[in-house]
């Protein structure tokens, strides 16, 4: 009899001290989402809870509608608790957004958020969080386009901001920005992510190509068709993407954009060569006019 009690008595303890050790995991698991309430947008990582949901952690990249002005935007709606965004511009000017008050009240049941800071504001349509819309944003007075991808915390999303112009003449210029949404990760077998959009700017329009081609890269790479990736070989800017086209403007360009992050120098992995830029032909739809020019990463 004393036997049993006292089995009984350690099948208690052992009882408590599980649940003791639950508790505890979940009051740590509740102290670090605490703690993690003042983090800004850009250093958050996406919440698994809401991989799935409208919730959670959105990032890309906005560029002016008038000018080279650039830069990457991250944006948390509900990954913490809070809603919040952060604008990192080309150049070092960090922007940090809210939620308008009138937004508070209903953020966890609508589907557009209006976020402001004190240079500017954005809106942010997540009726499908699959293919979220940035609208409305403007900085300093000045209109932007954007390009948001829901990020996922098995798939990162990631992104590159450049520029691009004609050789010699500066007036045919815009920006260059390319999108992983991360939901293809290591397509090649060197890590990175499948590139998934570019979002051009240029002469007050945007345009957008969600069509990326292999190429081949068998001299260089050792494969004879490489899917276009960012991140490669474990380094944000690593971008592999030769022999590319892209409609823009009244015209089409060929294009090659390629960048060893580890030896800071832009490559031609179809030719394996080191060379100035990134590049580009742009021939008009007349075929009357072509223009070759550079890409230039940031």
């Amino acid at each position: 009899m004393k036997q049993l009690q006292f089995t009984l008595a350690l099948a208690v303890l052992s009882l408590f001290v599980f649940s003791c050790s639950q508790d505890q995991e979940t009051s740590d698991e509740n102290l670090n989402f605490n703690a993690a309430k003042d983090i800004a947008a850009i250093d958050q990582f996406p919440n698994r809870t809401y991989d799935e949901s409208k919730f959670g952690m959105y990032h890309g990249v906005v560029a002016s509608a008038t000018s080279l002005s650039r830069g990457k935007i991250w944006i948390n709606v509900n990954n913490n608790g809070q809603y919040n965004a952060t604008i990192d511009l080309v150049g070092g000017a960090i922007i940090s957004f809210g939620l308008k008050p009138q937004f508070q009240a209903i953020a966890a049941t609508t589907e557009v958020y209006e976020f402001e800071g004190a240079i500017g504001h954005f809106v942010l349509n997540i009726s499908d969080f699959n293919n979220p819309i940035l609208t409305d944003v403007e900085l300093y007075n000045e209109s932007y386009f954007g390009s948001v991808l829901k990020s996922r915390s098995n798939s990162l999303a990631n992104a590159v901001t450049a520029t691009f112009s004609e050789s010699g003449n500066p007036a045919f210029s815009g920006t260059w920005n390319l999108i992983s949404d991360g939901s293809i990760q290591n397509p090649n077998g060197d890590g990175g992510e499948a590139i998934t959009s570019l979002m051009i700017t240029y002469d007050g329009n945007v345009y957008t190509d969600l069509i990326f081609e292999s190429f081949n890269a068998d001299t260089c790479l050792g494969l004879p068709a490489y899917i276009p990736t960012i991140g490669s070989n474990g380094l944000e800017d690593f971008v592999v993407c030769d022999y590319q086209n892209t409609e823009f403007g009244t015209g089409i360009a060929k294009w090659n954009l390629g960048y060893d992050a580890s030896t800071d120098t832009y490559m031609s992995w179809m030719r394996c060569e080191t060379v100035a830029s990134g590049d580009f032909v742009w021939i008009s739809s007349d075929a009357t006019m072509t223009r070759v020019g550079g890409i230039y990463l940031d």
